[in-house]
């Protein structure tokens, strides 16, 4: 395949019928430069696999949903692995709606997953997990680390159970994202790992659509929801805000992909990325346990504040950022 070039790249799934059963999902790759247009990664072999999502790191692009891919961004030759999430007496976890969240500062890989059906099944209470990446695995192995946030759906402004979860770096907080049936509703924390907090509960979608992605841009934050008249007929849909966390009216919402010209009668669960390369994976990555911390990396500030050399690294609040001119300024930003 030629890898993606492009500044951004969705993985999502696309169904054709009998929607409800995962095994009827199939796994595609996109790519989009400005987020509104997108297109196919040319070469990517589409995989059985459902609710998938994709990450960078160094020269190697990271895609799950079907156990994992691993795309070298110099050959592009594609490779298969399995995916294993463990709790921590090593344990399976049975993770469920598995999706990158981010790099611990020593660059490995903090995923997020909610517990699977037969653990909630009659409770109200119910637990968005982070597990971050196992030593020497390249991205294929997880241990539990954390809840970033028990979510009690008795207490949430809309009805249902969160599903889902999606976290990413909004340039001044962390955002945790949750589906509830047709609706999204958002959660800050000051970390990737957490804790994100209870009473930062907002509606970002209501009715609008389900199933996010957010993602941190030049023009502010863009938020991917499915959104369609029934399960067997759903589009992917983009709208862009300040911040992502505050609400997102329905008429601003607009459709970027559709099932059409997949021959599916949907397009759904989108998993963005941007497309650079991240944290390098360093000596954090041959630890035998995980850190919240790291000492490597001095301190950061806050995006957008000025720095003095070019590409240095410092971390702010679990993120890393990267000392680089933006507008003829030396300033702190997202890698």
């Amino acid at each position: 395949m030629t890898p993606p070039s492009a500044a951004y790249v969705m993985a999502f799934h696309t169904c054709s019928s009998n929607c409800e059963n995962p095994t009827g999902h199939t796994v595609r790759l996109a790519q989009s430069q400005d987020g509104a247009v997108w297109s196919d990664v040319p070469g990517w072999k589409p995989l059985s696999g459902s609710v998938p999502d994709a990450i960078r790191r160094g020269n190697t692009f990271y895609v799950i949903g079907a156990g994992l891919t691993r795309i070298d961004m110099t050959t592009g030759s594609a490779t298969a692995d399995r995916l294993a999430v463990k709790k921590t007496n090593g344990s399976n976890a049975l993770a469920r709606d598995v999706s990158f969240a981010g790099q611990m500062p020593d660059g490995r890989f903090v995923i997020a997953y909610v517990p699977p059906m037969q653990d909630v099944v009659g409770t109200t209470s119910i637990p968005v997990q982070i597990a971050v990446e196992d030593k020497g695995s390249d991205g294929a192995n997880y241990t539990l680390y954390a809840t970033a946030i028990s979510i009690e759906s008795t207490s949430l402004p809309v009805i249902g159970q969160p599903t889902d979860p999606d976290i990413f770096f909004n340039g001044n907080q962390w955002v945790l994202y949750v589906s509830v049936g047709s609706n999204v509703v958002s959660f800050t924390g000051s970390s990737v790992t957490g804790p994100y907090d209870a009473g930062s509960a907002t509606v970002i979608s209501n009715q609008a659509g389900g199933v996010p992605a957010g993602v941190q841009s030049d023009s502010g934050v863009m938020t991917f929801v499915n959104s369609g008249s029934s399960r067997e007929n759903l589009v992917i849909q983009r709208a862009v805000s300040a911040t992502g966390t505050a609400a997102i009216p329905a008429a601003a919402f607009s459709t970027v992909l559709t099932g059409a010209a997949y021959g599916a009668s949907t397009a759904e669960s989108p998993g963005i990325a941007r497309n650079t390369t991240g944290t390098s994976c360093g000596t954090g990555c041959t630890g035998s346990t995980a850190t919240s911390t790291s000492t490597t990396l001095g301190k950061a500030g806050r995006p957008g504040s000025r720095c003095t050399t070019t590409n240095k690294q410092g971390a702010w609040k679990g993120s890393v950022l990267v000392c680089k001119k933006v507008n003829g300024k030396l300033v702190w930003a997202l890698r």
